[in-house]
């Protein structure tokens, strides 16, 4: 039933009232632009990364030496981009929220410089820049990687407590 005595008046106060107070949000924080790029950055970086190693498992690339491959190096590898796939998830859902962004990101640091000391002392016998081009792009530019991660985490601003008045 519409009661006939409500008018706009108050519709509009009512309403103007309810949506000032859900659309104010305190804990919102905005990052910075240096933020912003350097996380894109992060996630460019990770995803050529991932996509190139499906491509090169899936012998899709002419013109490497698939042989490292057959060494154990692609269970390492598979292994490496599934954890790094669920890592780049867990940064961006972390991001999102703005919540526990530098736990995960730390994790994430700790992950890739394991990793470049694993590709670096474990597999450099049998690997070499020439056998695997495309690897070596990323094997090379890896502290890029690593700095962004730490400048992404150093930079990021978390959600300010907020206190209740009482």
């Amino acid at each position: 039933m519409k009661n006939k005595n409500t008018d706009d008046l108050e519709f509009s106060t009512i309403l103007g009232q309810a949506s000032d107070e859900h659309s104010i949000d305190k804990n919102y924080v905005v990052q910075s632009s240096t933020f912003r790029l350097t996380f894109s950055f992060i996630n460019l970086y990770a995803l050529i990364l991932i996509v190139l190693f499906f491509i090169v498992k899936g012998n899709l690339v002419e013109g490497i030496n698939n042989n490292f491959l057959d060494t154990g190096f692609l269970s390492v590898l598979n292994t490496r981009a599934i954890l790094l796939f669920i890592l780049l998830i867990s940064l961006n859902i972390t991001a999102y929220f703005n919540s526990g962004f530098k736990y995960v990101c730390l994790i994430m640091l700790v992950y890739m410089l394991n990793s470049a000391i694993d590709n670096a002392v474990l597999f450099s016998g049998f690997m070499h820049l020439t056998d695997r081009p495309y690897f070596s792009a990323f094997s090379v530019t890896r502290p890029l990687f690593i700095i962004a991660l730490f400048w992404v985490f150093i930079i990021h601003k978390d959600k300010k407590k907020s206190i209740k008045k009482v």
